[in-house]
């Protein structure tokens, strides 16, 4: 029998009531523990369906993806149904079958895989960069892989622009100084170049003699090269800007190109009919061309093609944010590439510096694709470089589309030198320039009133009573510019010409019937035969340089000699 205790209950009874209480808790805690897994997997499922990164599940042991998050559907273009159940590779934005396959066996050894930097391509063919992080981890007895794909497309491109701008502005430092630099040495250049020529027309000098002023002349010759060189990557050459066509540029400069490059490199040109038309420099378009074939030609010892194109493109905002000083809009397009070695990203980060090169000592200025850099800025347009080692290099030069009709190109005979008996007004602040100038001029007949000092100028006109036909001015004078003094000058006495020597600008400097202008360093010839020309055309109305445009107006004629 049951034993009872002292209130009439069993002791089995009395025993069994934890055991119920037990099992509730334990129910209960049960309840709970389901309760939480759902909100827990609710919590999941929000988060996986909200989150602002890509996240998509695989597989571990077979590589299939079973799950994906609608950030990535929207990030990649793909719909869900052409993710779920297909291996990693058989999605499109991940097409290296092998780079993928290695990096899946490399996350099942590792159970760890991280690219800072994964360039993909979405469905429709947008370029993005993704940073991609995977791991492995186990889920009701089996293993997945979790893939984290965070879109940092925005902020490379910040990063690029960064940089690009850093180098801009250390382009522009250098550039500075070099433009400086070029701009005094012009002037000394002048004085060598000039003397020479004095020298060898004497008729009682050696023969020994006679050699080493053209040694010298010659030695002259280069380092004005490389000054034009300086100038035009600090963009402070003086260019004569007119409409063109970039095709009647390169057809014009075939030839040449093809002498340059020699026999074992073919030439093509690939050039769109209906080109629109740039402003530019046709002078410093040859010499951009030249740069870069030459350049090309040395990245192909053994020979190879050169391929020179022209099309009409536009660059929309996506685009345009891709470089700092681009603005969307329509550009013509000019293109060279070559077959040669190529170049690692290193040296494409430093090929526009100047006298950086990769040739060997003595071959090359390293200021070739420098000038190049320069002359694209100038001429307010843009330059991308495209170059992989063992593939080749591809230069693409963006000029802004103009809607005026292109010049025609002229070729003019040169006039007989000859000089004359008018009174010339010289100003020249560079004193040793500016009597080697003087010298010259009455050497022709002319008489020369010079002085340095634009203020001094206006008061020597003022008290000289005969005429003054032309002044012969510096742009960049102490006091007040070339520009201002002809203004001044031309108030008072209007029949007087104006003929502008520079070998430095910060404006363009036109051409055409209402201005001269004549480069620095000049040679004696060119003095004598820009004077003559000037003095014997019909008078026009002075125009004083514009700061945005030219000096005087463009003439729709290209400039004599512009294409040789």
């Amino acid at each position: 029998m049951p034993s009872l205790n002292g209130n009439g209950v069993t002791k089995r009874q009395v025993s069994s009531k934890p055991q119920i209480a037990k099992g509730r808790q334990a129910k209960a805690r049960c309840a709970q523990s389901e309760e939480a897994l759902k909100d827990s997997e609710a919590r999941y499922r929000r988060l996986f369906e909200t989150a602002q990164d890509g996240i998509l599940i695989l597989d571990a042991k077979t590589g299939l993806i079973t799950d994906v998050n609608p950030f990535l559907v929207k990030l990649l273009d793909y719909s869900f149904e052409e993710f779920l159940g297909k291996e990693l590779w058989e999605i499109g934005v991940f097409k290296d079958i092998e780079a993928s396959k290695t990096a899946f066996r490399e996350l099942q050894a590792k159970r760890y895989v991280r690219y800072d930097d994964l360039p993909l391509q979405t469905k429709s063919g947008r370029a993005i960069n993704v940073e991609f992080v995977s791991n492995v981890y186990g889920v009701n007895n089996r293993k997945v892989i979790h893939c984290n794909i965070r879109d940092i497309t925005k902020r490379k491109r910040a990063e690029r622009s960064e940089q690009q701008l850093r180098q801009a502005q250390k382009m522009e430092s250098v550039g500075q100084l070099a433009g400086g630099v070029a701009h005094d040495f012009n002037n000394l250049l002048g004085v060598i170049l000039g003397y020479c020529e004095m020298l060898e027309d004497r008729l009682d000098l050696a023969e020994q003699a006679r050699k080493m002023i053209a040694e010298i002349y010659h030695a002259g010759l280069s380092a004005k090269d490389l000054t034009r060189h300086l100038l035009a990557f600090s963009r402070r050459q003086v260019v004569q800007p007119i409409f063109l066509n970039l095709n009647a540029v390169i057809a014009r400069t075939d030839t040449i190109l093809g002498r340059v490059i020699g026999d074992d490199v073919e030439l093509v040109s690939v050039l769109d009919r209906d080109l629109g038309t740039v402003k530019a420099d046709p002078n410093q378009i040859e010499q951009v061309l030249m740069n870069l074939a030459v350049n090309a030609r040395d990245a192909m010892p053994q020979g190879g093609k050169i391929t020179i194109e022209t099309t009409n493109v536009k660059i929309d905002k996506t685009n345009a944010g891709q470089h700092p000083s681009a603005k969307p809009g329509s550009y013509v397009m000019l293109t060279v590439s070559d077959t040669g070695i190529g170049m690692d990203k290193e040296t494409q980060s430093r090929i526009f510096e100047p006298f950086f090169s990769t040739k060997d000592d003595g071959k090359g200025t390293g200021l070739g694709l420098s000038t190049v850099f320069g002359i694209v800025k100038q001429s307010s347009a843009m330059i991308d470089i495209h170059s992989e080692l063992g593939r080749g290099t591809t230069f693409k030069i963006y000029f802004p589309l103009c809607h005026e009709s292109p010049a025609v190109f002229q070729r003019e005979e040169a006039t007989p030198l000859r000089g004359g008996s008018e009174t010339i007004l010289l100003v020249e602040d560079a004193a040793p320039l500016r009597e080697l100038t003087r010298r010259i001029l009455e050497d022709c007949g002319y008489t020369v009133l010079d002085s340095g000092d634009p203020a001094e100028t206006i008061r020597m006109a003022g008290r000289y009573k005969g005429p003054l036909p032309l002044m012969i001015t510096d742009v960049v004078l102490p006091g007040f510019s070339g520009c201002v003094l002809a203004g001044r000058l031309t108030a008072v006495r209007p029949e007087t010409k104006v003929l502008y020597t520079s070998g430095y600008a910060d404006h363009e400097v036109g051409v055409g019937p209402e201005c001269a202008f004549l480069e620095k360093p000049f040679t004696r010839d060119a003095l004598i035969r820009k004077v003559r020309e000037l003095l014997d055309s019909p008078r026009h109305p002075f125009l004083k340089p514009q700061k945005s445009g030219s000096i005087g107006g463009a003439s729709q004629t290209a400039p004599s000699g512009a294409i040789h």
